[in-house]
């Protein structure tokens, strides 16, 4: 998906900085659920979990970025360098 390639990207570039001598000590995603945009509302879907808003429980789901996260953050991915 976009999102995956975008966040492996990323990470990559952030892993490239560290090995060129960037004191960089951590990274977060933007965003963990999907989010309410003071510009756009509920237009676009940012999260690692979507947010169903219809639902007056607010039902979320992991999205495929989520798996693959989490399978990065265990070692269970591609290397990405």
């Amino acid at each position: 998906t976009p999102r995956i390639e975008y966040l492996h990207a990323y990470i990559g570039a952030v892993l490239k900085s560290v090995r060129n001598g960037s004191d960089t000590r951590g990274y977060f995603v933007w965003s963990f659920m999907d989010l309410y945009e003071l510009l756009w509302g509920y237009e676009f879907s940012f999260g690692l979990y979507s947010v169903n808003f219809s639902d007056p429980r607010r039902k979320r789901s992991p999205k495929l970025s989520a798996h693959w996260y989490s399978a990065f953050l265990k070692g269970n991915t591609t290397s990405l360098g």
